[in-house]
């Protein structure tokens, strides 16, 4: 069975690590990026299964960045989760209306954390696209 690709667009670095930790324990491949340009970019060059995408960042933040994958036609479809300290609702529906799929609020908990991104990638299955 092919590795899935998730890419990890975050300018916290123990954030990065934890979650690529994480990832890679349940033998996800992981690409990072720093920052919402970084995270296009690394985007562009190659296809990815999921993307989890830091809300606060300078430069970029993740709703424009989220906005700006959204564009690139082989994005549409692919599940997009926010990944922020912001918990109020309002933060999760801004999220949902840029473009993400869904929402994992920090600080992200081991146990449930995995779950929530296996769940993301199996409703993109059930739509009949690849695994």
């Amino acid at each position: 069975m092919k590795k899935k690709k998730v890419l990890v667009v975050d300018d916290d670095k123990k954030s990065r690590y934890l979650v690529s930790f994480l990832l890679e324990k349940e033998s996800f491949e992981v690409i990072m990026a720093t920052n919402g340009l970084e995270g296009i970019e690394a985007a562009r060059k190659q296809q990815v299964d999921l993307i989890i995408m830091d809300v606060k960042m300078p430069k970029m933040d993740g709703y424009e960045t989220t906005k700006r994958i959204r564009r690139l036609e082989k994005y549409k479809s692919i599940p997009i989760i926010a990944l922020t300290s912001y918990a109020m609702t309002e933060d999760k529906e801004r999220a949902l209306k840029a473009g993400c799929t869904g929402y994992i609020p920090k600080p992200i908990t081991s146990e449930t954390f995995i779950s929530e991104i296996k769940k993301f990638l199996e409703v993109k299955d059930e739509k009949g696209n690849s695994s």
